[in-house]
């Protein structure tokens, strides 16, 4: 296994999906990058404040993920994206 297989497999190990939790495999499904954002009165932790997370092949045909400032990262089914934040299930916390 390479570096970059191992370093993702310890950034990700499952599923965004609460309800479905399959295991990390980086050859299916969708990776998704967000900045994290901070409050404007706190330093950022450090300029690379990125979060990683990924949909398994089945649930990144039904699903997608969403970041907003106020809510954090969201699950939102696709056929529905423009839906309001609310109908979404939270994922990480902003």
């Amino acid at each position: 296994m390479s570096l970059k297989d191992r370093m993702m497999l310890t950034m990700i190990s499952s599923c965004a999906n609460l309800a479905c939790n399959a295991p990390f495999d980086y050859r299916q499904g969708q990776l998704f990058r967000f900045h994290k954002a901070h409050r404007v009165d706190e330093k950022p932790p450090n300029t690379h404040s990125v979060q990683h997370f990924w949909l398994c092949g089945n649930c990144s045909l039904e699903y997608t993920l969403l970041y907003t400032d106020k809510l954090g990262v969201l699950l939102c089914n696709r056929s529905e994206i423009s839906a309001p934040p609310e109908e979404c299930q939270i994922v990480a916390a902003a």
